[in-house]
């Protein structure tokens, strides 16, 4: 696992956006996983602003990390956040959109039909972002390191992360994810975990300094060599050990 360091969210926003453009522009076909939320929205920005300004993702195709169990349409969704953070602000389209289907009544199909498309497709890059309880994903603590895509429960803390993200109440939080599982993380040739702010600095402590362990899921990247985590100043901010060599 490669350790970044930058100064803040607009610098971890930059440096992930790069990283990632560089793979849209040197693929034949690239394919892109991501994740929603408050960390990649700055790279979001930076991908629609890019892609207006002539970004070819005519040969791209992108795909998600996970979906809420829920009405498709509500706030909190994966596809709620696709259409307005970035389908619905660029002028062209991707060649391929994949998103999982939280409305489903048979999650075991789904898994199945979005493993079939992860097989077709395997991701040049799968981009994240770490939960103040250190879950990658949907996959909280306690999760196997050797997890599969998987109809995951959230931990209260997740779900009070999702009401003050999302304005919602306790009754309108969704409590159940479709994830993929560390397996299908790690396929990705390159993985790229984006962390910011002193809410993540206990994570992050845990994530570089603590043990490989399942109590902090993200650790599954640590020996990981395509994994790349950016850190900002404050999500850094409890650190004790230097890890800039």
């Amino acid at each position: 696992m490669k350790t970044i360091f930058v100064k803040d969210y607009n610098e971890m926003s930059k440096k992930g956006y790069e990283l990632m453009k560089k793979v849209i522009e040197t693929k034949e076909q690239p394919v892109i996983s991501m994740t929603t939320g408050g960390s990649p929205r700055g790279l979001f920005k930076l991908l629609v602003e890019d892609i207006n300004n002539g970004l070819d993702i005519s040969n791209t195709t992108i795909m998600n990390l996970d979906e809420y169990m829920g009405p498709k349409d509500a706030v909190y969704t994966v596809r709620t956040f696709m259409y307005e953070n970035l389908y619905n602000l660029v002028n062209t389209e991707p060649k391929n959109i994949f998103l999982i289907d939280g409305e489903t009544q048979d999650t075991d199909k789904e898994i199945a039909r979005y493993k079939e498309i992860l097989n077709q497709y395997p991701r040049d890059v799968q981009v994240l972002g770490l939960g103040t309880n250190g879950h990658i994903g949907a996959n909280e603590p306690g999760t196997p390191f050797d997890s599969t895509m998987f109809l995951a429960q959230h931990d209260e803390s997740t779900i009070q992360s999702t009401m003050s993200g999302y304005g919602i109440s306790r009754e309108e939080a969704p409590t159940e994810m479709l994830t993929l599982g560390f397996t299908e993380i790690l396929e990705a040739e390159k993985v790229i975990l984006l962390v910011s702010g002193k809410s993540k600095a206990e994570a992050v402590k845990a994530l570089l300094e603590g043990e490989i362990t399942t109590d902090c899921p993200a650790t599954a990247l640590r020996n990981s060599d395509n994994a790349i985590v950016i850190i900002d100043e404050e999500a850094a901010s409890l650190l004790e050990q230097d890890h800039t060599s």
